[in-house]
């Protein structure tokens, strides 16, 4: 893990299986008592809402869940990620953040957090970050190797895997 960073992907087609895929990671994570943070371009909070309704969590959990920040995010911007994530790196446990949007906006969000984080070589010291890229399958139907090859590892609704437990044959490529 490069600067205490982890770069992980994952791959969604709808709001609902977003919602639905995220949640037991999410779930998992709130429990460990991590502090999760999104920058979505969607809006899912009443997807998350709906969801946890139906689902046996005890009420501690869920509100948990409901209380991170499910609403979408014009954080484009580097001034603008820099502020939010002065805002949201705590102390305790492990920092999260889910990245959501199209291909071009998740490369943009990635840069300007890569150049917070290596501008915070005091406040990050000993700290672990996973940034945790959403992508839209149908927003992008090529170059799915390339999108593989910018992560180190993939995230389904089973957890968190090494690539190439999930896409057999994958090589990574190094920059």
């Amino acid at each position: 893990m490069k600067n205490g960073k982890l770069r992980i992907c994952s791959f969604y087609v709808s709001d609902w299986h977003l919602t639905a895929m995220l949640l037991p990671f999410i779930e998992e994570r709130v429990k460990s008592g991590d502090n999760i943070n999104t920058i979505f371009e969607k809006d899912i909070e009443s997807n998350m809402k709906e969801i946890l309704t139906r689902l046996q969590i005890d009420s501690k959990t869920k509100e948990k869940i409901l209380n991170i920040d499910w609403k979408s995010k014009s954080l484009i911007k580097y001034d603008d990620v820099k502020n939010y994530l002065n805002q949201i790196i705590k102390n305790k446990g492990e920092t999260i953040i889910l990245v959501e949007g199209n291909k071009e906006r998740i490369e943009y969000i990635n840069k300007n957090i890569d150049r917070w984080i290596e501008n915070q070589p005091r406040k990050l010291k000993n700290k672990s970050i996973k940034i945790i890229n959403c992508y839209e399958v149908t927003e992008f139907n090529e170059n799915l190797k390339g999108i593989l090859d910018m992560h180190n590892k993939i995230l389904n609704t089973s957890g968190i895997h090494n690539i190439e437990e999930l896409y057999s044959g994958y090589i990574k490529e190094e920059a």
